[in-house]
């Protein structure tokens, strides 16, 4: 799996979560994940920059059509919208550590 990274606004001060896709990408440190938020790309933060909050928490938003997903930390002034199908993400409402304890 994909390490997860920081993301953030240089606009508004949204962060997200993503893993980049397909893995191949993850060591490139100028990558940034198909989005755009206030009309502009996200730009990478170091980890300890982003802020920390637990992982039960976070919300998930997904692309509808192309199903990319980022955990949400810090609300954007606007929609996130993917660069790929110009699409805006929306909220899931499956949390993450609930779908991991229901599988096992």
């Amino acid at each position: 799996m994909a390490r997860m990274r920081g993301f953030r606004c240089g606009r508004c001060g949204a962060e997200i979560l993503a893993a980049s896709q397909p893995s191949s990408h993850a060591e490139r440190r100028d990558w940034s994940p198909p989005i755009l938020c206030c009309g502009q790309p996200l730009r990478s933060v170091e980890p300890d920059q982003v802020l920390p909050v637990q992982t039960s928490h976070r919300r998930i938003l997904r692309c509808p059509r192309c199903d990319f997903q980022v955990q949400l930390i810090v609300h954007p002034a606007d929609s996130l919208v993917c660069m790929l199908c110009q699409t805006e993400f929306v909220a899931t409402q499956v949390n993450r550590d609930r779908v991991a304890a229901q599988q096992d």
